[in-house]
């Protein structure tokens, strides 16, 4: 007979537990069907069945649509003396008493539910976030204060303190709280990271001493990893992943390193992206991690290190994966790097079975290679593999080398990618109404054909070809005399920039170069008194905060 009334006893006790979850279900449906007064009785069955947390949220937002906050009071009023220590019960309360402007009430409310619960961090959480939402900082500050000397310390509200500071603009002070909560509860990172996402300008460098660390406190992973997604936020990438390489697996990093790659590829910050890339395939290895860093490697303009990783990914993939993938972002290195003949030797080996489409795009590629490698004719017999707008900026560049900068422009208008030789060559072409330009153009050969020499010598003659972008020309000619470390030439080119060409943007820049180069081969005299004729006469320029700063360092003493 027992074990007959347990059975029935164990029976109803999970219909019970059954029946709850449906009844909240049915509670939802209703209310998301806008049957609010429907939803008001399924949400007293859902209290009535004892879940009365969910029964007055669910309420809340009802009576909230109906403009009767004050109806939820009513409910609270007989469930609060049966569940005094009810955290949801009690949030409610204040939240809708807040709403309804009854200030007293709220604190008879709050003072209540403290006494209620000795010792309990809840009742300050709550109200303090409440708060803080609102933001009503400074009843919030009193309202942790009073829990610090009611909790005995501090530890218990980190999160709450953290989240005033930011709230009052207090960036550092709450970055380094954020990092105490984190060292306790490395869960915490996300929402850390969602609290300083918006951190000004001005105030960064507060939060980055916040979470830096020192030597002898160095910052925990969870720190580093809301530092350096920070880093990548406010647009420094590389830093940013520098912090979260010295993560370890052990510091399930995996994830972090993941979300880090992706946003990275998002803003094309790709050379960090690849580095991320690669720590992620060490650590778990997959064929589409190393694809999508070889992309990554090619699209930053570091094809070497993109045909390193596809040499790995050719072991470890299918013969079709190699074909379809591989083998148009090998072309693609290959050709980057000038390597056109390579690339052409390789789709003769393996690009017999590609179609008509990818057959024409690999011509492209290998037409774009002989282009980087300033092989005019060769580019141009590839450019046959190839049809209609596919080559485009290949034939603008063609047309660039050969003079017609009418052909160049047309050609150049929208390039696939913006590397140091396309941003050179649309600057020269947004610069000057020239239609012809042939020794300007023979420069841009000479510098495709890896003759730096030739091309300097060639941009300083242009200037006189094309004189509406004189100052432009010359200053290409400077920059490359100036990599060859030919000084003297370089000076004599930079000072001719700023004394005939005043008004002209290169003149600053000029300026700024100039100094630099007196600097590095120690005339500091001369380096100083340029950066200061570049700050007195170039006030507007944007180069004059970095001179200023180059030439405080210059005084200071410091190399």
């Amino acid at each position: 007979m027992r074990l007959a009334v347990l059975a029935v006893w164990f029976a109803a006790a999970s219909l019970g537990a059954q029946a709850q979850p449906s009844a909240v279900t049915r509670a939802v449906e209703i209310e998301q069907a806008g049957r609010w007064r429907d939803a008001i009785v399924a949400w007293r069955s859902v209290i009535d069945g004892g879940d009365a947390g969910q029964g007055v949220l669910g309420l809340e937002r009802v009576f909230s649509q109906l403009g009767q906050e004050d109806s939820v009071i009513v409910a609270i009023d007989t469930l609060i003396p049966r569940q005094p220590d009810n955290r949801i019960l009690r949030g409610v309360q204040l939240r809708t008493l807040r709403a309804l402007g009854r200030e007293q009430s709220v604190r008879e409310a709050f003072a209540a539910w403290v006494k209620a619960v000795p010792g309990d961090v809840a009742p300050y959480k709550e109200y303090a976030m409440q708060l803080i939402s609102d933001t009503r900082t400074a009843l919030a500050d009193s309202v942790l204060q009073w829990g610090v000397a009611a909790l005995g310390g501090s530890k218990p509200l980190l999160v709450e303190l953290a989240q005033l500071q930011v709230a009052l603009g207090r960036w550092g002070r709450g970055a380094a709280l954020w990092r105490d909560v984190m060292a306790a509860e490395p869960y915490m990172d996300q929402a850390a990271l969602f609290s300083m996402y918006n951190v000004p300008s001005a105030s960064r460098d507060s939060v980055r001493a916040a979470l830096l660390g020192t030597m002898q406190a160095p910052a925990d992973a969870a720190t580093r990893k809301v530092h350096g997604q920070l880093e990548l936020q406010w647009g420094n990438p590389r830093e940013g992943w520098r912090l979260l390489s010295t993560l370890t697996i052990a510091d399930s990093a995996y994830d972090t390193w993941s979300d880090f790659a992706a946003e990275a590829e998002r803003q094309q910050a790709w050379l960090v992206a690849r580095d991320a890339l690669i720590r992620m395939n060490i650590a778990r290895p997959a064929v589409t991690i190393q694809l999508r860093a070889a992309t990554a490697a090619v699209s930053g303009g570091e094809p070497s290190s993109a045909l390193t990783i596809l040499a790995l990914t050719r072991t470890k993939t299918d013969a079709a994966t190699v074909r379809s993938q591989v083998l148009p972002l090998e072309v693609r290195a290959l050709t980057n790097l000038g390597r056109a003949a390579d690339a052409e030797a390789l789709v003769a080996r393996e690009g017999g079975q590609a179609d008509a489409l990818t057959q024409r795009q690999f011509a492209k590629q290998i037409a774009w290679g002989w282009v980087r490698a300033g092989e005019v004719e060769k580019a141009k017999a590839a450019l046959a593999g190839a049809s209609g707008d596919d080559d485009e900026e290949v034939s603008g560049w063609i047309a660039l080398f050969e003079g017609d900068l009418t052909r160049a422009r047309a050609g150049l208008r929208r390039p696939a990618d913006a590397t140091p030789d396309v941003v050179t060559a649309m600057a020269l072409l947004g610069r000057t109404r020239g239609e012809t330009g042939r020794v300007a153009g023979a420069a841009f050969l000479a510098l495709a054909r890896g003759d730096s020499a030739t091309a300097a010598q060639r941009f300083e003659r242009a200037a006189e070809e094309l004189g509406d972008a004189a100052p432009l020309l010359l200053g290409y000619a400077a920059r490359l005399w100036s990599q060859r470390r030919n000084d003297a030439q370089a000076i004599s080119i930079w000072g001719r920039i700023v004394n005939s060409y005043p008004i002209s943007p290169e003149a600053a820049e000029s300026d700024l170069e100039w100094a630099r180069t007196l600097r590095r081969k120690g005339d500091l005299a001369g380096a100083t008194e340029r950066f200061e004729h570049l700050i007195l006469s170039f006030p507007n320029s944007a180069l004059v905060p970095q001179a200023r700063r180059e030439l405080e360092t210059l005084r200071s003493g410091v190399a």
